[in-house]
């Protein structure tokens, strides 16, 4: 009996002396697991950033040929808005018609036409009938904003609309489009009615597509985190084309000292060029037929 009792707890020992060793085999599998699923779940690094790989993926999408405009605003004589510290509007979009134009000039069947690349000043209308005779498919125009409150900021997208916003839009009246574009647009028939009618048509297309325009610009200005007011409305001559997409591109505000110091950014401005350029080829693609 008793040798039967020593053998019980010698086999009680036994499997005591197993249990840790079984305990550390579990830890060890679980270490094990807990490593594979973590290597199931890593981020991948990737060498380049999301923009540079949207770029990449733009980049032979269009099939047809198409025209970009860039209109820097002001120039010469005419500055546009002067910042505290002395910095000119006509500068800054001149600096940015360049960076938007090597931006775009990296996508496959676009070619780039700008309204100046140098100091000089144009009329309004002069960069229109430009745009219309190189037959432009889209009308870009650049500026940088300027405001009594300082703390104001942002990227704001215009495009034409009926109703006026603005004193200077309540000025511009269908007869002046009839007479400035009649020309551009070639109606045989000579009828004024007729033919005013028929631009109405045009711009109120056009109109359209400019606002189809600026919500992708808006989309991803958002989508890379550069800070926008949205869309906004008015009546500028130079969105006046009724057969041009065109939309008019407030970078930021000279009167606030962030903004203007991010305008003045390489590295900040190529960024938001690069935006720019991916909405052009998306918008270009959308409307492919």
């Amino acid at each position: 009996m008793f040798n039967f009792i020593l053998l019980i707890f010698f086999i009680f020992l036994s499997s005591c002396t197993l249990e840790p060793n079984n305990i550390n085999d579990g830890i060890k599998n679980s270490k094990n697991k807990k490593i594979n699923l973590s290597q199931n779940f890593l981020i991948p690094k990737l060498s380049k950033s999301k923009r540079a790989n949207e770029i990449k993926i733009l980049k032979n999408i269009l099939k047809k040929k198409y025209v970009i405009f860039l209109d820097a605003g002001h120039g010469g004589k005419d500055p546009g808005a002067v910042s505290k510290n002395g910095t000119y509007e006509k500068n800054i979009t001149l600096n940015a018609s360049r960076n938007l134009k090597n931006s775009l000039s990296r996508f496959k069947n676009i070619s780039v036409v700008v309204s100046r690349n140098n100091d000089k000043y144009l009329f309004l209308r002069d960069r229109i009938r430009l745009a219309n005779k190189v037959n432009a498919d889209i009308f870009i125009s650049l500026h940088a904003d300027a405001s009594k409150n300082r703390d104001a900021k942002g990227i704001s997208v215009f495009t034409l609309s009926d109703i006026a916003s603005d004193k200077e839009a309540k000025k511009l009246a269908i007869r002046e489009n009839k007479s400035d574009f009649a020309n551009d647009i070639q109606i045989k028939n000579q009828d004024p009615l007729i033919i005013g009618n028929l631009i109405k048509m045009f711009q109120r297309d056009t109109m359209n597509r400019s606002l189809d325009l600026s919500k992708i610009i808006l989309n991803d200005l958002k989508e890379y985190s550069l800070y926008s007011r949205g869309h906004r409305f008015a009546g500028f001559v130079v969105l006046k084309s009724p057969q041009i997409p065109s939309v008019l591109i407030e970078l930021g505000f000279l009167t606030n000292l962030d903004d203007e110091k991010k305008l003045k950014n390489f590295k900040y401005l190529k960024k938001l060029c690069d935006t720019i350029s991916i909405s052009i080829i998306k918008f270009l693609k959308k409307n492919e037929k």
